[in-house]
């Protein structure tokens, strides 16, 4: 498994959660505003804000504790920082268990088809490789093991 901090660098290059959010809700809005979701119905409405939510959520967490590791200089999750991050782990976590890896990437890939929306030019581009970026980072958080993680951090070694 590899270290925590490694993990959430390789998904987390923009700097600040703020930032990630900012340009998060800037491309769900496109979502939520195409020709394809007028069409949607009550439930997949309802379904899109449950992920926005969801979403919003893991990555404030992701990022705070992405922060608390650098600033404690460690690379992989204390006794200290478990209990210092409790509700931002508990997101992860619930993310990971309360939703399956295949919903996750099948909502995924109708946003960036959503957000393509078979542009082949430049916008079409970057529409994708924003859509990619995100999928990227949903689906490593989902397979982060944060419960894992805690109970190794926990349990007391033996040899």
């Amino acid at each position: 498994m590899e270290n925590l901090l490694t993990t959430l660098n390789q998904v987390t290059p923009c700097g600040t959660s703020s930032g990630f959010v900012e340009l998060f809700e800037y491309e769900l809005s496109s979502v939520i505003g195409s020709n394809a979701a007028d069409s949607w119905s009550a439930d997949q409405r309802a379904d899109f804000m449950m992920f926005y939510t969801l979403f919003s959520a893991n990555t404030v967490a992701a990022f705070s504790i992405r922060d608390a590791l650098r600033r404690e200089n460690v690379e992989n999750l204390t006794k200290e920082l478990i209990i210092e991050l409790e509700s931002d782990l508990y997101e992860l976590s619930s993310f990971a268990s309360g939703l399956e890896l295949y919903e996750l990437e099948a909502a995924l890939d109708q946003y960036i088809e959503i957000l393509v929306d078979g542009d082949m030019g430049v916008d079409g581009t970057i529409a994708a490789i924003t859509g990619n970026y995100f999928k990227t980072f949903f689906l490593t958080l989902h397979s982060l093991d944060i419960e894992n993680r805690i109970k190794m951090v926990k349990s007391p070694i033996t040899l």
